[in-house]
């Protein structure tokens, strides 16, 4: 017990410098022209089990097709993620990208919540030193956010054909303009960008299997 309260205070010490870390290394800047593959990332828990599974699916642009998947499953210290939230799920989605074999130049992250100071994009796009939107489905009432300069960093956005808007955040390396203009140019037959409604529905089915092999079969 004693050791493990021990890990819990050193990760907990770890999560907090990688925070001040992000916070000095966050640039917002206009994204590249040329954008050839575009990874999306999303996170799911099993909390009754203590596991979080994250899916990656890296599609090529303009074209949309899938080119890799990655899937991964971790566990999840339930007293730790109380204490730190969702950047617990970072040295995951992190490890869940290094199994692609090609890198991506855009990355966009499914965020778990739009009221953390410091979203997962932001996180993953300082780790990775690659432009990172985040994308959330719970646009409808998000006014947004302005950084510390007055600069609008996230908002709602509005998909052609959904009356519904999706939350876009410019995690890094990315103005909120050019995320909203990525995130509309990738969601061409849906409401979510391509590459993250692909990671969203590989996570899940992979989620419910797992359950049903290492849950619901005890």
């Amino acid at each position: 017990m004693v050791e493990i309260e021990a890990l819990r205070k050193l990760r907990l010490t770890e999560f907090s410098q990688l925070r001040e870390r992000v916070l000095k290394r966050l640039k917002f800047k206009p994204a590249p022209k040329r954008m050839r593959r575009v990874v999306g990332v999303d996170v799911v828990t099993t909390l009754q089990a203590g596991k979080a599974h994250a899916a990656a699916c890296l599609v090529s642009f303009p074209k949309m097709q899938v080119l890799e998947e990655a899937i991964a499953t971790d566990e999840i210290d339930r007293v730790l993620y109380a204490d730190v939230g969702n950047p617990i799920f970072v040295p995951l989605i992190m490890n869940v990208l290094k199994m692609l074999k090609r890198n991506p130049d855009v990355i966009l992250v499914k965020e778990l919540s739009l009221r953390d100071e410091i979203p997962l994009a932001a996180y993953v796009g300082v780790i990775a030193g690659k432009p990172t939107i985040g994308v959330s489905e719970r646009g409808s009432g998000f006014k947004g956010r302005k950084g510390h300069d007055g600069i609008k960093i996230s908002g709602p956005v509005k998909i052609a054909g959904h009356r519904t808007p999706i939350a876009v955040v410019a995690g890094n390396l990315v103005t909120f303009k050019d995320a909203q203009n990525i995130v509309k140019a990738l969601a061409k037959d849906a409401r979510l960008p391509a590459p993250l409604r692909g990671a969203g529905m590989r996570v899940r089915a992979w989620e419910r299997e797992w359950c049903r092999l290492n849950v619901r079969e005890r």
